[in-house]
């Protein structure tokens, strides 16, 4: 058993692509797609029984502050060792989501995909004959805007050394087929953009319940600090304290 084996880079088949942000840009016609990279479900399951066979195992548990927490345990010498995530409650999501969601990102307290956060902002190829479906909300009318785009091709160093990507002949894209060309915004990587959902989501938690949240803050000697100075890791550290004491 080796636990590095966890953190490797999984070929392109195995990952998954949603659109996280869509608009049109300045120009008012030209539309853009910001999409982020995730391991699928599926992968994450094959991943530990290739590193630790039988010997893991997975509980789900409501969150605290709603949506869903997935527990992750593995058989270390002897002792089941467990880490904990969720997916935090959001009205578009249906149920299967909440528990799929939830596994990934208990998959990355391990290692699991966690080299995916080191990807910028990624812009997909948006024209008229893409594979993918994705629409937005138009600011102005605020009618649904449905669109079609292909999902990237990953750089080298996040697939496997042995593994080469297949990708399609590019489609030159043109005005008319509503193709992305430069980004509508400054970049952030995904970590970033994870670092502001545990924020909001550690703000959640302190409405529900401030003095659980000033004991968990305290135990873990962050107390008087705010979400937004923490790293990524201190504040998933912080949820998955404040879920197991609120049980």
């Amino acid at each position: 058993m080796d636990l590095k084996e966890l953190a490797k880079p999984f070929p392109a088949d195995d990952i998954e692509w949603r659109v996280q942000q869509a608009g049109y840009q300045k120009d008012g016609s030209t539309i853009y797609a910001i999409v982020l990279a995730y391991v699928s479900n599926r992968a994450i399951q094959q991943r530990f029984d290739d590193v630790f066979g039988v010997n893991w195992q997975n509980k789900y548990e409501a969150g605290p502050c709603g949506g869903m927490s997935c527990g992750i345990s593995v058989l270390i010498d002897g002792e089941w060792v467990t880490r904990w995530d969720g997916a935090g409650e959001r009205t578009t999501e249906t149920i299967k989501s909440y528990y799929s969601d939830s596994m990934k990102r208990a998959g990355v307290q391990w290692g699991v995909g966690r080299y995916l956060y080191k990807m910028p902002v990624t812009f997909a190829q948006v024209h008229a004959g893409g594979s993918q479906s994705g629409k937005f909300t138009d600011k102005k009318s605020k009618r649904d805007v449905w669109f079609k785009w292909d999902t990237p091709t990953l750089p080298s160093w996040a697939l496997p050394q042995s593994h080469t990507q297949t990708t399609k002949q590019a489609v030159k894209p043109t005005k008319q087929e509503n193709a992305t060309t430069a980004p509508p915004a400054q970049e952030k990587t995904q970590e970033e953009i994870d670092k502001g959902l545990a924020v909001r989501e550690m703000k959640e938690c302190k409405n529900k319940n401030a003095i659980l949240f000033d004991i968990v803050a305290d135990n873990l000697g962050i107390k008087g600090k705010t979400p937004a100075e923490l790293s990524l890791y201190q504040c998933n550290q912080f949820i998955d304290e404040f879920i197991q004491r609120a049980k």
